[in-house]
């Protein structure tokens, strides 16, 4: 009897063991968005951040988070965590806080942060780096950041979309216009255009629109080019400029493009736009000078 009741047990724990009905632990469990209403035990033993980084999955990026006390044990933490996940060139593009509570930990003391790929802005570069801040019950406050981790980013047909539409929102419209020997010029705009890289460069830019109203083609190649203000400074052509890939205009027609300036000052006073193109029946030199406002 006594033998088929210890039978009778064993057989039913098997069972409850492979219908899964026994709880694990799985230590990945996510952290929480903050809720100001949340009540947690306070713990005072966190000392430092030991580990902190990142793994990329197919849909998101998952940052772990263990907490250390002064004898370098590992310890749950009570609290807030603020993420904030920057691309290589410093641009913030997530920020998010999350409660930090010792019923979330799993494995070792294990927190988890999942942050969703669609909720990350998408950065300049290829890589990034994140930094979170803890903030006890207590009011300490400690951070640690990790590096080189995978981030959404922009193509860079993207970010040059950008740097228009940036200097588009921006710009100055003018429309001064000289006609010299069957050529037309027209100032569009002009304004500063941000050049993104590890240190971003803003430069000035002028656009023009240029209208051969010739039946032959017309030379264009413009010498002595330079913006200058109200006080005769100058400030000179630098190439990069779209109006670089053009020496002549076709025979009626008509071409738009701009060229770039090094070193305006973005409180420039008047600004004009000055360049010779050409000679006169005479031989003298034909001179453009715009007004760039």
């Amino acid at each position: 009897m006594v033998k088929k009741i210890v039978i009778g047990v064993f057989c039913m724990i098997s069972l409850l063991l492979l219908c899964g009905c026994t709880e694990t632990d799985s230590g990945d469990q996510a952290l929480d968005e903050v809720d100001s209403g949340d009540e947690n035990i306070v713990s005072d033993d966190v000392e430092y951040i030991g580990t902190f980084y990142a793994a990329k999955t197919d849909d998101s990026l998952k940052f772990t988070l263990i907490f250390n006390d002064a004898e370098n044990k590992l310890v749950t933490a009570t609290g807030t965590a603020k993420l904030t996940i920057y691309d290589d060139y410093d641009n913030k593009i997530f920020e998010k806080e999350y409660v930090v509570d010792p019923s979330k930990a799993g494995t070792n003391s294990k927190y988890t942060l999942i942050v969703s790929l669609g909720d990350i802005e998408k950065g300049m570069t290829e890589s990034g780096y994140a930094e979170v801040v803890f903030t006890s019950k207590t009011g300490k406050v400690i951070n640690k950041i990790t590096n080189a981790i995978q981030i959404p980013y922009l193509t860079e047909e993207e970010i040059l979309k950008i740097s228009e539409q940036e200097f588009l929102g921006d710009a100055v419209e003018s429309g001064d216009s000289y006609e010299l020997d069957d050529v037309e010029i027209t100032i569009l705009r002009s304004g500063f255009y941000t050049i993104y890289g590890e240190e971003s460069e803003k430069i000035f830019r002028v656009d023009l629109k240029i209208e051969n109203k010739y039946g032959q083609p017309k030379d264009f190649t413009p010498s002595e080019v330079v913006v200058y203000d109200k006080y005769e400074n100058r400030y000179r052509y630098v190439s990069g400029g779209s109006l670089d890939e053009f020496s002549e205009i076709p025979s009626l027609d008509t071409i738009e493009g701009y060229w770039f300036f090094e070193e305006v000052p973005e409180n420039m006073e008047n600004p004009r736009l000055f360049f010779k193109n050409g000679r006169d029946d005479n031989g003298e030199w034909l001179i453009y000078d715009f007004n760039l406002e």
